[in-house]
């Protein structure tokens, strides 16, 4: 179905990668996996012909309906969500279409024949269907209580990836490329969607960071390697791929040792030959010691071709490479706690916004140390909930306490207020008065070169903004945390580092996330589920996933 050969992107003097090849064929899903910055949107956008490649070839079999969900799916416009379906399908263009020949003369031969190609496109489609299916999705995707009336400009911008998504899965695609699809969606429509990847024929290239999706969905990896530019196919899972590269990592450092012991070994012995010929070929003795002279000599030509022989050996050999040591990415986050108060409370606080949305009236507290995670559909109120806690959004009605010792570090509402032109070490050195050495050697620890500490926060990625936020927070010790989506713009040895964080950190963390792996190994002490302008407490995390695998499963028979 699909066939890249040797394909190669690069701008200006950076190499993006070099010389990838690789296949896929029906029903098989891999994920794209490597670094942040390393290539994976541009691979992508090279296979959906969006973007060209400088060498090599992308070859997709004629007839392949190929999808495309890139990273920003804003969708605008005076749409419904049905009319956006029916035109991004092509089921209004065929239904039009077929109107117009059915008023046509159809005894006409060219004109009952296109009738026919028309029709057959429509049947492929299962237009008839069309709008069943999409309710069936918009169920899937917890939607329920979204109409396909609804005008695409009332959507949150969860929503609007959801509908994106539901477009495209309705197009009958045969070759699907996923950008981050898990980023905007909430953990029952993450849910769905690896279900009915799972039950499709369709064949899936994927990029995303949420670890347990790729391990459900995919039978394969590609990884982009960000040193060598080039692309390693590995069959099997994606826990399988770690566990594999972790064993061939050890191997490699193994042999790589072994041969630098034996080169060692080699090299001291050529350079003794030497030594000995040089001076069996040098030493004079007495007139009368002329047969020892040659005896000597004679030995140090031998000694000398056993130097060139044992060289030789070293240079033929099939130098292993050297493992490339990266230092791990290790944060550290210490709290400060000042004595003074810490805690936050809610006394029915009604938030939101008048006329269009209003979650409330809520009360609870949050004390210093606690672990607190909001769960909820996309457009529920978590992020408004959040933005009232940590004052960016003035609450409707009702208070907000927080403790004057408690100095918040949050990440979604720095993440969107970046200088973009500002430098990193300038940024920092602004918001904490440290000096640059100081600076510096705190960002080299959070994992940034030189050339980045010097550059524009607009020249690094989203993951690097996380990380550099992360730094800020290091250097201002704060004693709340506020995490909103945080993997979702995070590589895995980040994700992992901010796991390492948690697991020490000792003040407060509020979080929202949809990601399983990073729910259970933050370890909080309470889920809060909102629905329907309220928040209720959920009893047991794993029990509410498992409620949402068997909603999806039960929907995905009725399609």
């Amino acid at each position: 179905m699909l066939k890249v050969k040797n394909i190669s992107k690069s701008y200006g003097t950076k190499v993006v990668f070099s010389d990838v090849s690789f296949g896929l064929e029906k029903g098989q899903r891999a994920a794209l996996v490597g670094s942040n910055g390393v290539g994976k949107t541009t691979l992508l956008k090279i296979v959906a012909g969006l973007d060209e490649t400088e060498t090599g070839q992308v070859e997709i079999s004629r007839g392949t309906c190929l999808g495309y969900m890139p990273q920003d799916t804003s969708l605008t416009g005076p749409e419904t969500i049905w009319q956006y379906l029916q035109r991004v399908t092509g089921i209004a263009s065929l239904e039009k279409e077929l109107g117009e020949l059915e008023a046509a003369d159809l005894s006409d031969k060219t004109m009952s024949d296109r009738y026919a190609s028309v029709r057959e496109r429509y049947d492929h489609l299962d237009g008839y269907t069309l709008k069943h299916r999409a309710e069936v999705m918009m169920s899937g995707f917890s939607m329920d209580d979204v109409g396909l009336d609804r005008p695409l400009s009332d959507l949150s911008s969860g929503q609007k990836s959801k509908v994106a998504l539901i477009g495209i899965l309705l197009a009958g695609i045969d070759l699907l490329l996923l950008d981050e699809p898990t980023n905007n969606l909430d953990l029952p429509a993450l849910i769905w969607l690896e279900d009915y990847l799972l039950k499709s024929e369709a064949a899936c290239i994927i990029v995303s960071h949420d670890r347990r999706f790729l391990d459900r969905v995919a039978d394969r990896v590609f990884e982009l390697n960000r040193q060598t530019h080039s692309l390693n196919v590995s069959n099997g899972s994606y826990s399988e791929y770690l566990a594999r590269k972790l064993k061939d990592r050890v191997q490699q450092k193994e042999q790589y040792r072994q041969q630098q012991e034996e080169i060692g070994r080699l090299t001291e012995q050529a350079r003794e030959k030497k030594a000995s010929a040089l001076r069996g070929s040098s030493w004079q003795g007495s007139d009368s010691d002329k047969y020892l002279r040659g005896f000597k000599r004679d030995r140090a030509s031998k000694s000398g071709k056993v130097a060139k022989v044992l060289e030789k050996r070293i240079d033929q050999m099939d130098k292993i490479d050297r493992p490339i040591e990266r230092e791990p990415l290790s944060i550290s986050l210490e709290a400060e706690s000042n004595g003074r108060p810490l805690d936050i409370s809610l006394d029915n606080v009604v938030t939101g916004y008048p006329g269009q949305f209003e979650l409330g009236p809520i009360s609870f507290a949050i004390g210093y140390g606690n672990r607190i995670g909001f769960l909820g559909l996309n457009g529920s109120g978590k992020s408004t909930l959040l933005k009232t806690i940590t004052g960016q959004l003035p609450a409707i009605s009702g208070q907000v306490s927080l403790g004057y010792g408690l100095k918040i570090g949050n990440m979604m509402q720095e993440h969107e207020t970046l200088p973009r032109e500002e430098t990193l070490l300038n940024f920092i050195k602004d918001q904490t008065g440290q000096p640059d050495q100081d600076v510096f050697s705190t960002l080299v620890k959070f994992g940034f070169g030189e050339k980045d500490i010097r550059g524009k926060i607009s020249e690094i990625s989203p993951g690097g903004r996380a990380r550099l936020l992360l730094s800020l927070f290091s250097l201002l010790s704060v004693n709340a945390l506020v995490l909103d989506e945080p993997t979702n713009h995070l590589d895995a040895e980040a994700v992992d580092a901010l796991e390492e964080v948690l697991a020490s950190y000792k003040g407060t963390v509020i979080l929202v996330s949809h990601d399983r792996d990073f729910l259970e190994k933050a370890k909080i002490d309470s889920a809060y589920l909102i629905t329907d302008g309220q928040l209720t407490k959920v009893d047991d995390f794993h029990e509410y996933v498992t409620m949402a695998e068997q909603k999806a499963r039960k929907l995905l028979r009725t399609i």
